[in-house]
C-alpha cells in the first residue's frame, strides 16, 4: 500500500519572515558578549567592522567559488549605497548609545517598521496589511512602556542619531527588495570597511586583550556576518517592514542574555512592555509563517 507523504511548502513571504527569525536569534547574544567584552566604543565598532570583512568575504567565496569577484562587481550602484547604509546604522547607533538613554534608543528604532512601510509604498507601491499595521503599533506602545520614566533625561542629538539609524536600517531594506534580482551579500563587504575606516579615524589606539579578542572574534566573525546576511536576504522575499518588525524581537531576547549571566533585574514596565512586544511579534511571525505554508 503506498502511502502518499506531504510535505510543507512555505511561499517567499513565509521563507523571508522565517529567515528574519533565523537572524534575531542569531544576533541575541550581541548585547551579553558586547558587556563582557567591555571595551570603548571605537574600538568595538572597529573590530565589528573589520573582522566581518574576513568572514563575509571567506563565505561568499565558498558559495561562489570563481564567480566570487563578477558578483563582487555586480553590486554596482545599489551595492555601495546599501554598504554606505550598512555602515550608517552602525554609526548612527555607536552615536546614539554615547549620547542618549538606552530608552530613547529602543524608542527611535522601533520606528523603523514604519519607516520601511512608507518607503514600500512610496518606493515600491507596496501597502502594509492590517494586521502589519496591528503588529507595529503594539510595538511602539510596547517600547514605550519599557523606557517609560527615561524619556527626556539624555539630549536631542542622540536622539536624532536613533532616528538616523532606524531611517537607514529601513533603506536598506527597501533597496535590498527593490535591487532583489541582484546578490546584495557583498555590499556588507564594502559597508563592513567603511565603518571600520570611521571608527580608525576616531580612535587609532585598537588595544585589545586576547579575552577580549575572543568575545569581539564571536560577535565579529559569526553573530554579524550571518545576521546581517540575513538582513541582506530576507526583504528579497519578505516586506521590507515585516523583516524590519521581526527584528525589533533582538531589542528583548538580547537583554534576556545579560540578565540570565548578570542577573540584572529588570524593571516592571521592563517586563510588561517586553512581554508585550516579545508575545505581539512572535504571534505575527508565527502567523504569517502559518499561514502562507501549502501543504505539497
Amino acid at each position: 500500500m503506498n502511502k502518499s507523504r506531504h510535505y510543507v511548502q512555505l511561499s517567499d513571504r513565509g521563507k523571508g519572515i522565517l529567515m528574519s527569525l533565523g537572524g534575531v536569534f542569531v544576533l541575541s547574544p550581541d548585547s551579553l558578549l558586547i558587556r563582557l567584552a567591555a571595551l570603548d566604543d571605537f574600538t568595538l565598532i572597529f573590530y565589528r567592522g573589520l573582522f566581518p570583512i574576513f568572514a563575509i568575504s571567506l563565505a561568499l567565496w565558498l558559495y561562489y567559488r570563481n564567480r566570487f569577484l563578477p558578483v563582487l562587481i555586480a553590486i554596482g550602484w545599489a551595492g555601495i549605497i546599501n554598504g554606505a547604509l550598512f555602515a550608517a546604522v552602525n554609526i548612527t547607533f555607536i552615536s546614539a548609545i554615547q549620547k542618549t538613554s538606552v530608552a530613547n534608543t529602543l524608542l527611535f528604532l522601533s520606528s523603523a517598521p514604519i519607516f520601511a512601510a512608507i518607503l514600500s509604498l512610496l518606493v515600491l507601491r507596496e501597502n502594509q496589511r492590517p494586521t502589519t499595521w496591528l503588529i507595529i503599533a503594539l510595538s511602539l506602545v510596547s517600547i514605550f512602556i519599557i523606557g517609560w520614566g527615561s524619556y527626556g533625561s539624555a539630549s536631542l542629538l542622540g536622539d536624532l542619531f536613533a532616528l538616523g539609524c532606524a531611517l537607514f536600517t529601513a533603506c536598506s531594506a527597501v533597496l535590498v527588495r527593490y535591487k532583489k534580482d541582484i546578490d546584495l551579500v557583498p555590499s556588507v563587504i564594502i559597508g563592513s570597511f567603511f565603518t571600520a575606516c570611521y571608527a580608525l579615524t576616531r580612535s587609532p589606539d585598537l588595544a585589545i586583550s586576547s579575552v577580549q579578542l575572543v568575545y569581539v572574534g564571536i560577535i565579529g566573525f559569526i553573530l554579524v556576518p550571518c545576521a546581517f546576511i540575513v538582513l541582506t536576504i530576507a526583504p528579497r522575499y519578505a516586506n521590507s517592514a515585516e523583516v524590519q518588525l521581526v527584528y525589533l524581537l533582538v531589542s528583548i531576547i538580547g537583554p534576556l542574555w545579560v540578565w540570565l549571566v548578570f542577573k540584572d533585574t529588570p524593571s516592571l514596565n521592563t517586563i510588561v512592555g517586553g512581554s508585550m512586544l516579545f508575545i505581539s511579534v512572535a504571534w505575527f511571525a508565527h502567523h504569517t509563517i502559518r499561514e502562507e505554508a501549502k501543504l505539497v
